[in-house]
Parts: structure tokens; C-alpha cells; sequence
């Protein structure tokens, strides 16, 4: 017998820790492949179906195998609750249970941490330092957290303060006084660099990992070395690496560092301020008139490309670098340190913000996508360049030097057997990966039941909306409430919301819609305490989202959850996948939509007890011939199409499709 067996078997020391745990073959299954996949120096893909216990089947390896100083495990995950139940609760527990004397150690970025010499600097000039009386106010409680904090992050904040505030006393790459600093021995950030020194498993989350592989590429790290890499959540790997390995200046951003640079040369008196003003005027008109342009270009569009050679105003970029230069020439003649490492942290930020404005101004190439972005119509603009193809950049520069790579999610497997993971290979560039799919072990013939209610298709707006209307108050009263809504659009969750509400007050059932007041988590909270109640949700509650028990036993999905075919990214990659050939929608948007579908699916089953209906929206899901895809992606589960109020089999149904 294995030590894994031995350790998450019913006899094992875990079980003894915890009287319900349960053996599960799949965790085990699991847990072996990882072990052998780093002591192989192997690639693994693993999905591992919800309730597999996929956290402890890759910590043990983990901590079986890590050891310093070159054994190090990185662990990154996409979520933060994730990172803390692995960093607070897990480890803890399976390092006392092993015996293993190694550290383990949560990794967040810099600007996370208070620092405490720029909030007690911050405090004798915040007549200059703010717009609004409330960051003033803020400050204060800034600068004695920043005295009293043992952590001293932003997370371990009682309260969520203005940017303005925060911007003012964080800690900054290349303004660091390091052992010079009064503060140095109390420093929350050289402690916790201390400790990620001295921990063998690190978590991070993947812009960290990401941000750290960008640093690499001009000399500089984040993250200490490591020779083992799980990746948790891996289905995300691919977007946030395009997102960080590319640039995003915003018009207020840009604003709010140019003032910061105003500030920071506010205590230089003589010839060399005058410079900085000079440069810092000519900055702000010529970046103000860009951005003009740039929202021009995208008019009432969320995204719009920049295409090679369009002509746009082109002296920002090089009044930045001006600007840039003059700061760093003062911060080099100024005696206060303090004064100088502001100076010179704001000459970095600005040359950096320049060469990402100036790829912008390059537009689209064959290898990167450069495009215009607003959060709503008439909202704020930022500039975007990103590589249309991320992943060979990944297996080249953050896969290749490590020994061994595990990549796991409960949902990874998207395209019919035998490519089972052809799009997760594609997108992280690794094509020698060992594949391993592990089902669930949740009973979901007995659990769950599929409901699919053919509407109108949506390329018919007005009839499918009109329908849902119509119909939805049915699916809710159905299950009394107790209801997931899951939308891809945000106009069209609002005009159903509006729609149903009379029928939804007449049943009693209380409407809960992202976007009109709550936070994510106080709707989370919401839900759970004023049921019967339906929660109408967009991308960030297709996943990651547990309520397990009663409360939630009917998820409805309003549409098969395609991704945007015009953001300027995904049509550079079905052009790319044109020219070579390819179905862009068979190979890139089919796979990306039924990971979703599988995202949003899995919201009903979080444990051996939860039971209840899925609902689906969406008559492609039959009438299409790639909506079987989306049906064999699911677990085993009754699954049935209503006709006239009555559910037939879907098996009777195959003849239609």
C-alpha cells in the first residue's frame, strides 16, 4: 500500500482528525498521479470532478516532495478564498500530520502591504496628497493600522479605503528604503519577504505568477526560485496570462500618476521643479488628447481594436518618457532619501505607462492584439495590448526550467475523447502532458435532474426575451425560489429582472440582481437569509460560488455562455485560427462555452446531500448539432426537454436533433 493510501485511506491519520471524512478512490487516484508526475519530472493534467478532494491530493505531494532550496512548490490558484483555506486551514493541518517541519507561505504583491515610512510622510502633506475630505479622514486610520498591524496587508483592513488613500501609503517597487528606512525591522513587507524566503510551498494566485514570469524578462522576480508548479483553477491560466503579459493604461490611472508625480516634486524648489512642471504640463495635454481619440474610436462599443497605422496622436508616449527622465535627473540630485525614492518611483511607473501607450499606438500585429476598452458606454477608457497566443510563451518561459507541472480544475476536459484536454494544451502551450479525468463522486442520477425548456433561439431577441419572461416565473416557482439565474449579459439580466419582478413579488419570492447595490458577498448573504429568494447573476456566479444545502436547489441557465465573438482578442484569434485552417468556433468559442456551462452546472451539487434541478434556457443545447457537446460534458444525470408543460426524456427527444 502506497503512503498516499495509507494517508487518505478510512484508517489513516486524516480520518482520525476528522470523523466524517470519507475515502474517495478518485482522491487517491489522484494523489498518486501528482506524486509521480514530480518525481517523473512530468507534465499532468487533472480534472477532477467536485468532491473529489483535489485540494489535499496535490498538498500532500506537495509537501512530500518540497524541500529547500531547490524543491520549492508554487502553488497559484485564481480565487483568494482558495489561497486562504489552503494557507490557513490545510497546510497547517497536513504539515502537523506529516510531521513536516517546512513553512509554507501565502504570497501577495507589494502593493498589498501598508508601507509605514510613506504613511507617516503621507500625513504632513495631505493638503497636497488629496481631492476628496474622506481620504484625509482615511489617512489617519491608515497610519495607525500601518504602526499596529502585525500583517499589514490591504485584505486585513476593517475597511475598504478610497484609492486616492491607499495609493498614498502602500508599499511601491523602486520607492523602498530598505534597511536605511526608520521602519525597516517593523516592516510588514520585508517580513513577509522573509518568510517567503524561508517557505518551502508557496500560494499565489496567477496574476501573481504571471507578474513575476514578466519581471524575469527585464531581471527582476517576485517569487524565489521553485522547481514544482500546481496550478489550481487552470481553466483561467490562459486569459490571465494574455491580461499580464500584455499592457492597460487607463485615461484615470495615467491621471492619477501624473498628479502623484506633481505631488512628489512639490518639496523640490529651484530650476529642476520648473523642468518637471514643464514636462508634467506638456504630459498631461498630450495624453489627454489620446485618450480623446481613443474613446472617439471606440464610440458607444465596449472594445474596439487599434488597427497597425491608424492615425492617432502620437506625442504622448514620448512626453511621458520626457517627463520620466526629468524626475529621475531630480530624484539623483536630491539629498532627502525619502523625497528621491518618490521622485524615482514615479519616473519608473511613468516610463513604463509610456511603452505600454507607445505598443498601443503600434495597433495589432500577427502576434498581439492592441485595443480600446470601456467599463459602460461613456465610462472610462483604457488602452489593452495582449498576445493574441499566450501559451508559447508559457511553455517557453514559465514551464520549461521547472521540473515538473501539474495543471487541475474541476472543469478542464471540454472536446470530445481522445482531445479531451486539446484546448487547455493549446492555450498553456504544453503538448506532452499526461491526461487523467476523474468523475465525481456525488451520486447525480439520484441528485441532480436536467430541465431543458427550448425557447425561441436568441439570434431572435425580441421572442427569446419575451419567452424567458414569460416562463421563468414558472422554473422559479417550481422550487419555491431557492434559485441561481445565470446570465452572460448584463442588459438582458436587468430588462428579465424588471420583467418578472410583479410575478415574482405575487409569489413571494425576493429578487436579488448583481449590479443594484450589493457586493458579491453580501448578496451571497442575502440569499441564504431571505429566501424564498432568486439570485440573478453574471460571470462571477458561474463559478466559484458554493451554497450548499437548501438553499440553493434550482440553478436556471439563460443561455449557452459563448464568449463575445467581437471583443477585438477573440476575433484575432479566429482570424489566426482561419488562416491556419481551422473552425474558429469549433476550436476556440465551443470550448470555452461549455467549460462555462460546466462551471455553471456544477453551482448546484457542492456535497453528497444537495439535490435539484438544472434548467437550461437555451433550444440550441437540441436543436444544434454542437449542443451535444454541451450534453456529454455533463455528469451522468435524468435529463429532460419539456413540450407543453410536460417533461419527455431526452432520449425520446434524439430524433430532433
Amino acid at each position: 500500500m502506497s503512503r498516499l493510501r495509507e494517508l487518505l485511506g478510512p484508517g489513516g491519520p486524516i480520518a482520525a482528525r476528522h470523523p466524517a471524512f470519507e475515502e474517495r478512490e478518485s482522491q487517491i487516484v489522484m494523489a498518486e498521479a501528482v506524486d509521480r508526475a514530480f518525481h517523473d519530472h512530468a507534465r499532468l493534467f487533472v480534472e477532477a470532478g467536485t468532491g473529489t478532494g483535489k485540494t489535499f491530493a496535490y498538498l500532500l505531494p506537495a509537501l512530500l516532495h518540497a524541500d529547500l532550496p531547490d524543491r520549492r512548490v508554487v502553488i497559484s490558484t485564481w480565487t483568494r478564498n482558495l489561497q486562504e483555506q489552503l494557507v490557513h486551514r490545510d497546510l497547517p493541518m497536513l504539515r502537523e500530520i506529516l510531521g513536516v517541519p517546512l513553512e509554507a507561505a501565502l504570497v501577495q504583491g507589494r502593493e498589498n502591504y501598508v508601507c509605514r515610512r510613506r504613511a507617516e510622510q503621507a500625513l504632513r502633506r495631505t493638503d497636497l496628497l488629496f481631492e476628496h475630505v474622506r481620504s484625509a479622514g482615511e489617512l489617519q486610520r491608515l497610519v495607525s493600522f500601518a504602526a499596529t498591524s502585525p500583517q499589514g496587508t490591504r485584505s486585513s483592513l476593517d475597511f475598504e479605503p478610497r484609492a486616492e488613500a491607499w495609493a498614498a501609503v502602500r508599499a511601491e517597487r523602486g520607492n523602498c528604503l530598505g534597511a536605511r528606512s526608520p521602519f525597516f525591522e517593523s516592516c510588514a513587507w520585508q517580513e513577509a519577504k522573509r518568510r517567503v524566503r524561508e517557505a518551502g510551498v508557496l500560494v499565489v494566485n496567477h496574476a501573481l505568477l504571471l507578474a513575476d514570469l514578466k519581471l524575469k524578462r527585464v531581471g527582476g522576480a517576485v517569487l524565489p526560485p521553485y522547481a514544482y508548479l500546481i496550478v489550481d483553477e487552470a481553466h483561467h491560466l490562459e486569459e490571465i496570462a494574455a491580461e499580464h503579459l500584455g499592457g492597460r493604461v487607463s485615461r484615470a490611472v495615467l491621471a492619477a500618476e501624473m498628479k502623484r508625480a506633481g505631488q512628489a516634486v512639490g518639496a523640490v524648489v529651484g530650476d529642476a521643479r520648473l523642468a518637471v512642471d514643464e514636462a508634467l504640463l506638456h504630459a498631461r495635454a498630450t495624453t489627454q488628447e489620446l485618450f480623446e481619440a481613443f474613446a472617439r474610436l471606440a464610440g458607444t462599443r465596449l472594445q474596439a481594436p487599434v488597427p497597425a497605422g491608424l492615425p492617432l496622436p502620437k506625442a504622448a508616449p514620448e512626453a511621458l518618457q520626457e517627463l520620466s527622465a526629468r524626475l529621475l535627473r531630480v530624484a539623483e540630485h536630491e539629498r532627502d532619501e525619502a523625497v528621491a525614492a518618490d521622485l524615482a518611483a514615479r519616473g519608473q511607473v511613468l516610463a513604463e505607462q509610456s511603452l505600454h501607450l507607445a505598443a498601443a499606438l503600434a495597433g495589432s500585429s500577427d502576434e498581439r492584439v492592441a485595443y480600446v476598452e470601456r467599463q459602460e458606454a461613456g465610462g472610462e477608457v483604457s488602452v489593452c495590448t495582449a498576445p493574441i497566443e499566450p501559451g508559447p510563451i508559457l511553455a517557453r518561459e514559465l514551464f520549461a526550467p521547472l521540473r515538473s507541472v501539474v495543471l487541475t480544475s474541476a472543469t478542464l476536459a471540454v472536446a470530445p475523447a481522445p482531445d479531451r484536454f486539446s484546448w487547455l494544451a493549446r492555450g498553456c502551450g504544453i503538448a506532452d502532458a499526461r491526461p487523467l479525468i476523474l468523475a465525481s463522486p456525488f451520486d447525480y442520477r439520484r441528485q441532480a435532474k436536467l430541465v431543458i425548456d427550448p425557447l425561441p433561439e436568441p439570434n431572435q431577441p425580441d421572442a427569446w426575451l419575451g419567452a424567458m419572461i414569460e416562463r421563468l416565473p414558472g422554473h422559479l416557482e417550481r422550487c419555491h425560489g431557492r434559485a441561481f439565474v445565470l446570465f452572460t449579459s448584463r442588459k438582458t439580466m436587468e430588462q428579465v429582472a424588471d420583467g418578472v419582478r410583479a410575478a415574482a413579488d405575487r409569489l413571494g419570492i425576493a429578487l436579488l440582481v448583481q449590479g443594484r447595490g450589493l457586493p458579491r458577498s453580501r448578496m451571497l448573504e442575502e440569499f441564504r437569509l431571505a429566501q424564498p429568494a432568486a439570485l440573478f447573476g453574471l460571470a462571477s456566479f458561474w463559478e466559484g460560488v458554493d451554497v450548499p444545502g437548501r438553499e440553493l436547489s434550482h440553478v436556471i441557465l439563460t443561455r449557452l455562455p459563448f464568449p463575445m465573438p467581437d471583443h477585438p482578442l477573440e476575433r484575432a484569434r479566429s482570424e489566426r485560427a482561419e488562416r491556419r485552417g481551422q473552425d474558429p468556433f469549433m476550436t476556440l468559442s465551443l470550448p470555452k462555452a461549455v467549460l462555462r456551462f460546466k462551471q455553471g452546472f456544477g453551482r448546484l451539487i457542492r456535497r453528497k446531500d444537495d439535490s435539484g434541478v438544472v434548467t437550461v434556457l437555451d433550444a440550441r443545447i437540441i436543436q444544434r448539432r454542437y449542443g451535444r457537446q454541451f450534453l456529454e460534458a455533463l455528469p451522468d444525470c435524468p435529463k429532460v426537454v419539456l413540450r407543453d408543460g410536460e417533461e419527455i426524456d431526452l432520449s425520446e427527444e434524439s430524433s430532433r436533433w
